[in-house]
């Protein structure tokens, strides 16, 4: 039974007219194969021979049972054969530069969008237009020439009829009965970047014309124009075979710009850690990692994870690990790497965090807060009347410059603190009250004399009291124990009330204490210095603290201390008029060091990163925060930073605030996030032109899975 009425016309662009019947079906001596369009590119038609040379058509039995055919009337033949010698003629005065189009501009619909131009290109030059593909269109019609990058598409589209009529449905169904299906041509959506003016790109200020011609930039010029120059390669650029993404490691408008890697586990974001650990290193940059699950510490080992060997090998590049690993954790926890030969235990100085940033990590209620800092002020007396600090008038001014909002106070140690806290107990006790009431009652003046005492001459020491000193009872065990007496009138000359919130506030720094964070033994703090020594990597390993405030001390005072030195060593360069070697610090979970919720409580903290982030910027000190749930990381976070690594992310509720946060990032690029494969990756750095779908590298160090 014949096929339906109208479903053997071929479809425009097989060189006839639409609604034209097809030609009749060749001889097997003639021509081999179906007609132009059926299972085969197109071809100008040709000619059937006359008719008395014509072989005798097929029987029935001959023609193959899916071959839809019908015989061309002779007045077609003739009207056909007229219009291709008008277009060979045309074509011969075709500017031969349109030989190299790979498309034609579209027209406009009610439905297009600013700065976005649909282009039409023909079927067998669709591959060429991939995804972020860099075209030049010149608008011939008013002189103008455009750059324009791939951002939607290229999609197929029948010739004949639309897409979803009911005729091009019907024959990709019937793709089992049928060889005859409609020829197709390619649309893609471009976004303009640019005019092109003198060798310039300027914002464009018009729309390239219906019809204007699309040509490929070849692949100097497109790396050119996307930035993509430098030393450190990230990875491979999405729709280009050869093109890498690269960018200068000693830019100072790029790393120290901070940077953030973003996206759900198992999306890819510590294999970009590792990748930049490794091209860091590379570059003789320094780099500190603040290490929460231990991931990093053999990176100084090649991976032997098959995985990675395989794509490393497509990539032509060889597992190797970093040239100069060093592993600090504090002393008393365990390293995912307890016998690496560069193991360096330490511990923190409590007189370096700032006491407001102590009050902070230790949620204090404000009562608490308000007796934490009025013990603080006391033992800071105290350490001068025992003539611990300061002592010399350089050490003087040190005092006077002193900014507790950044930093403690030098040579104050928990212990001396707990003491002072432990004396406003004692007098707020039955038994101190009893003793000092007593020791009032007998004189005045030996009242006078305790507290001009406590004002201190310089060498005073236990016994230069004449009178029997106050708290018998009361234990010190810092320097204090020497003088107990001094220690309770300075405490007494600062009285408080309500016994309750300082013993509160006695449990938390003893905790504190217990946790053997602070002014352990001999135990020497970081090695600033060595740490930022170039190319260098430092994993500060946290993975046996299991305890988010603890780590949020660690990685609060060594920040501190890394733009201390940081700041000496860039006043130094600058002095002999060199550049001071840049360093990279990379903060994994850093949700859990600046969420919401712990910025709302620890606003001094935040400031300080925030501080550090600002000055970083022009001492080559970047930051790089990683997080799974950046939901979490208020906008004060997010707005330190200029550069994106995004990989996958499922929640479009994070999508839309991440859309908000990176503006620089177009819609379309947005709506492939959730659908990326591990390892790719959204990237958006200030030295590209704009954002970009990367394949990041494979990383080539040994990397520990977590649990």
């Amino acid at each position: 039974m014949g096929p339906p009425r109208g479903s053997m016309t071929p479809p425009p662009g097989n060189g006839r007219p639409r609604g034209e019947p097809a030609r009749p079906p060749p001889s097997a001596s003639s021509r081999a194969g179906p007609p132009p369009g059926v299972g085969q590119p197109r071809s100008g038609p040709t000619r059937p021979p006359p008719a008395d040379d014509r072989a005798p058509p097929r029987p029935e039995t001959d023609v193959p049972h899916n071959e839809i055919v019908r015989p061309i009337p002779d007045k077609e033949l003739e009207e056909l054969d007229a219009l291709e010698d008008l277009a060979a003629s045309e074509t011969a005065e075709l500017d031969p530069e349109l030989e190299k189009a790979v498309g034609f501009t579209h027209f406009d619909t009610p439905a297009s969008h600013d700065n976005l131009v649909t282009i039409l290109t023909t079927r067998e030059d669709l591959h060429l237009l991939a995804s972020q593909t860099l075209v030049r269109v010149k608008s011939h019609e008013d002189k103008r020439s455009y750059l324009g990058l791939v951002v939607r598409g290229p999609f197929a589209e029948p010739d004949a009829v639309s897409t979803n009529s009911t005729i091009a449905i019907g024959v990709v169904v019937q793709g089992k009965k049928l060889t005859y299906t409609f020829d197709y041509h390619g649309r893609a959506e471009i976004e303009i970047l640019g005019e092109e003016s003198d060798g310039k790109l300027i914002p464009p200020g018009r729309r390239p014309r219906p019809k204007s011609p699309v040509f490929l930039l070849d692949d100097a010029e497109s790396e050119h124009v996307l930035g993509m120059a430098g030393d450190m390669c990230l990875g491979m650029v999405v729709g280009y075979e050869y093109m890498e993404a690269r960018f200068h490691p000693m830019d100072k408008a790029i790393l120290p710009r901070h940077t953030g890697i973003i996206g759900t586990t198992g999306g890819g974001k510590s294999t970009t850690v590792a990748t930049l650990i490794h091209r860091a290193q590379e570059a003789g940059i320094s780099t500190i990692v603040f290490d929460v699950e231990g991931e990093y510490t053999h990176v100084d080992k090649p991976t032997d994870d098959p995985s990675m060997l395989e794509a490393l090998k497509r990539r032509k590049q060889k597992p190797q690990g970093v040239k100069e690993l060093h592993i600090h954790h504090l002393i008393g926890r365990d390293s995912r790497n307890p016998h690496h030969e560069n193991l360096h235990p330490f511990a923190l100085n409590f007189s370096s965090l700032s006491p407001y940033a102590i009050a902070e990590i230790l949620d204090l209620s404000d009562a608490q807060r308000e007796r934490f800092h009025k013990a603080y002020d006391v033992t800071k007396l105290l350490l001068e009347d025992f003539n611990i600090f300061p002592t010399t008038p350089e050490e003087r001014r040190q005092v006077l410059e002193l900014d507790e909002l950044s930093t403690g106070f030098p040579r104050m140690t928990i212990q001396h603190l707990i003491d002072v806290v432990s004396a406003y107990i004692y007098s707020l006790s039955d038994e101190g009250k009893t003793e000092t009431k007593s020791r009032s009652k007998s004189t005045s003046r030996k009242q006078a004399d305790l507290l001009e005492s406590a004002e201190g001459a310089e060498g005073a020491t236990e016994g230069a009291n004449p009178e029997p000193p106050l708290a018998s009872t009361l234990t010190l065990y810092s320097e204090f124990r020497s003088n107990p007496g001094r220690v309770i009138g300075r405490v007494m000359a600062h009285g408080s009330r309500n016994e309750i919130s300082w013993k509160t506030l006695a449990g938390k720094l003893h905790y504190l204490r217990r946790l053997k964070l602070f002014d352990v033994g001999s135990t020497k703090g970081v090695d600033y210095g060595s740490m930022l020594s170039a190319g260098r990597v430092s994993v500060i390993d946290l993975s046996d603290t299991d305890s988010p405030q603890l780590n949020n001390f660690v990685i609060a005072d060594i920040l501190r201390g890394l733009q201390e030195h940081q700041e000496a060593l860039y006043q130094e360069a600058n002095e002999r008029g060199q550049s001071v070697n840049p360093v990279l610090i990379i903060i994994e979970e850093a949700h859990e060091f600046l969420s919401a919720s712990r910025i709302s409580q620890m606003p001094v903290l935040f400031e300080q990163v925030a501080r550090i982030a600002k000055r970083g910027r022009k001492r080559w000190l970047g930051l790089v925060f990683v997080t799974q749930l950046p939901q979490h990381l208020p906008n004060e976070v997010l707005g330190l930073l200029n550069n994106f690594i995004i990989h996958k992310i499922t929640d479009s509720t994070v999508i839309s605030r991440m859309q908000k946060t990176a503006g620089s990032i177009d819609e379309s690029l947005w709506n492939r996030v959730s659908r990326l494969a591990p390892g790719q990756a959204l990237v958006s750095f200030s030295n590209f032109t704009r954002p970009l779908m990367v394949a990041v590298d494979p990383a080539p160090v040994k990397r520990l899975l977590v649990e």
